[in-house]
């Protein structure tokens, strides 16, 4: 097997509020917008955070926009966790591909609704570029082994997962950081969290 290393790139913690209110929007407004109010204020947001992320590939010798190898994952933070079957985690959700539109989708999207709902919950982005020319799938099989892993511990998928990835297989071994975003020891977690069937806020997110 081929060995890769993974190094992550992180975010701080980002909070929708936060950076809305930089803008000079009041997000506890939002419902009470019209909709080309809320979508202007909505893709600014999403515009600012994206940017933040994007800087923070500055010293990776690549452009974020051009990264289609890549594996993220999106985290709750700052006290939040979610309660899965066997242990919390602050992981929401797995995937991988072009990470600069992946994630943009899932900050349009449901990140922006649960922020709504859970008036400001921060979010962490964990990201990074796995294979190069001789091993142009390793990516693949590298989402499939951290939602294999994920399952192992905690018991299933990562809530927002609707499918655990593609059918694949590891031919890989890897070293570096690779488990560090599934390592819950020593976080102290003051809320688990868990939507119903009933919260309409909750959008399950295809696995493209």
């Amino acid at each position: 097997m081929a060995r890769i290393e993974i190094n992550w790139v992180t975010t701080d913690h980002i909070s929708i509020f936060e950076e809305a209110r930089e803008l000079g929007f009041d997000l506890r407004k939002f419902k009470y917008q019209n909709k080309n109010v809320q979508n202007a204020m909505k893709k600014s947001t999403v515009d600012s955070i994206i940017k933040k992320i994007r800087d923070r590939w500055v010293d990776e010798n690549i452009e974020f926009k051009d990264i289609k190898n890549g594996v993220y994952i999106i985290s709750i933070c700052d006290g939040f966790c979610v309660k899965y079957t066997n242990f919390p985690s602050e992981i929401m959700y797995i995937g991988r591909g072009s990470i600069s539109n992946r994630i943009r989708s899932h900050l349009a999207n449901w990140i922006f609704e649960m922020s709504l709902s859970l008036r400001d919950a921060p979010f962490k982005f964990y990201m990074t570029r796995v294979g190069d020319s001789r091993s142009p799938n390793a990516f693949k099989d590298f989402e499939h082994y951290l939602l294999e892993t994920f399952n192992s511990k905690f018991g299933e998928k990562p809530l927002i997962n609707k499918i655990g990835g593609r059918l694949g297989k590891v031919d890989h071994t890897y070293s570096g950081e690779y488990i560090k975003p599934l390592d819950n020891r020593g976080k102290n977690y003051f809320w688990e969290i868990r939507p119903t069937e009933r919260n309409k806020w909750f959008k399950r997110v295809e696995d493209e």
